[in-house]
């Protein structure tokens, strides 16, 4: 495997979560999304919470494993031995990030507007719309991921990078996931996970019953197909993937919590020219 990205990380989280002691062959891989970073780290942290051996063998390009370091990869999963990197972390958009609580969620996002603008030229019409999306995705996790109080620790986090052509923004936590937040209703307990990801996405349900409350991954799916972006939602053994011209749910393997990805073109920001050499990501 040369990529890790949306269309390949459940070959590895396969791997990651087989029950037998296995080994995870990285050394070729030479390009990584942030979603398949954020999947990638959580994955790691459940296996090792389940005390099962996995030898992991590393990227061996030093500017994909610099930029892995950048982004706080191997902070995450505590390995002190692969935390130097020859990227600085103002060569990544917006390293790994700890999502608690809603009251740190206004903070975040300004964290993140900040560091896009800062290297940006954004209008005031792009940043409020894209303010918006992390704003609704990243409240999501402390809303939702521990709606029952089962979880000790969900774990949210958020990462952001651009490309030549694209900014890319994910979001993803080790929590109960939509099927299990959504049957706090009871008219809804008995959905699957990929009937409770259509529900939500297509038809704007919530846990919350009142008006007014959920809708938002349903707006975030309207928004994204006008500006001609690229959707992914994860959670359990259902997997969304949404462009203009198609959104579908497939079967995915089973995973804990809920992983979303958004891809935007920079021509949605009137960002023409690529500013930043991103080494492995271009």
């Amino acid at each position: 495997m040369t990529k890790l990205t949306v269309d390949t990380i459940d070959q590895v989280i396969a791997v990651i979560t087989a029950t037998e002691p296995t080994n995870l062959d990285l050394t070729r891989v030479g390009f990584i999304d942030p979603y398949a970073l954020l999947l990638l780290t959580l994955a790691l942290r459940t296996r090792e919470g389940t005390r099962r051996k996995l030898h992991v063998r590393w990227p061996t390009r030093r500017d994909v494993r610099g930029w892995m370091s950048a982004m706080g990869f191997f902070a995450e999963i505590d390995d002190p031995k692969l935390r130097g990197g020859r990227l600085s972390r103002s060569d990544v958009l917006q390293p790994i990030t700890h999502i608690t609580d809603e009251h740190a969620v206004s903070r975040l996002v300004n964290a993140f507007d900040k560091r896009l603008t800062d290297r940006y030229p954004l209008t005031d019409e792009s940043r409020n719309a894209l303010v918006r999306v992390m704003f609704e995705l990243f409240q999501n996790i402390p809303q939702h991921s521990n709606a029952t109080g089962e979880v000790a620790d969900p774990h949210g986090l958020a990462a952001m990078q651009d490309y030549a052509d694209s900014i890319f923004l994910a979001v993803a936590d080790a929590g109960i996931g939509l099927r299990s937040s959504l049957s706090t209703r009871e008219e809804f307990a008995d959905l699957s996970d990929t009937s409770a990801l259509n529900r939500i996405v297509y038809d704007g349900m919530s846990r919350f019953a009142d008006p007014g409350h959920g809708g938002e991954l349903r707006r975030i799916a309207r928004l994204l197909r006008k500006w001609d972006g690229l959707l992914i939602i994860r959670s359990g053994k259902a997997l969304l993937y949404m462009d203009s011209e198609r959104g579908d749910v497939y079967d995915a393997p089973d995973f804990p919590g809920v992983q979303i990805g958004v891809r935007l073109s920079r021509r949605v920001f009137g960002i023409d020219a690529p500013v930043v050499d991103n080494g492995a990501l271009l």
